[in-house]
């Protein structure tokens, strides 16, 4: 294999690494975060996480682009080659360990950031269900919800006895 762009790969592979950890550190803040409900915090951290993603999918192509020189370096056709695959084909012992190295890392701290990113959409979860209590406590009739009134022996005239006026 091509020395030069086996040294990028594993350049990219350690750049794409070090931008999953911070991900994954800012998924850490973004609970700590949501737990304060610190709405400015809060997109703050999304705005960071933006610009991780960017990185993170530029250097994708690029790994994807020296993934599929080092195929064509060996006669191989492949279509979105992966680091697997890659580890695979490549006859080098030391390449072949700093590869799978790379890999191994990078599935390591993916699942832990996939871990992270659950807990935070169920902490979002419960969240939106308390505003939403909160919310109906505020707008609705608490005697229409829990007793039950024939619709014939309705009164012709209730008196609207939420907090927000939502018809207006």
């Amino acid at each position: 294999m091509n020395n030069t762009y086996v040294q990028q790969l594993f350049a990219v592979l350690e750049n794409t690494t070090k931008l999953h950890q911070a991900l994954y550190t800012l998924a850490n803040d973004k609970r700590e975060v949501l737990v304060k409900n610190d709405i400015p915090k809060l997109t703050e951290l999304m705005k960071s996480e933006q610009q991780l993603l960017k990185a993170i999918q530029q250097l994708e192509a690029e790994r994807q682009n020296l993934t599929t020189m080092l195929f064509q370096e060996k006669g191989v056709s492949v279509v979105n080659g992966t680091l697997l695959d890659l580890i695979k084909l490549s006859t080098d012992i030391e390449i072949k360990e700093k590869l799978t190295g790379y890999r191994d890392e990078l599935l390591r701290v993916i699942g832990q950031l996939q871990i992270e990113n659950e807990l935070n959409q169920q902490l979002l979860g419960h969240s939106l269900e308390y505003v939403e209590l909160s919310l109906d406590l505020f707008t609705d009739r608490p005697e229409e919800d829990f007793i039950y009134q024939h619709p014939g022996n309705q009164p012709s005239s209730q008196v609207n006895r939420s907090i927000i006026n939502h018809k207006a």
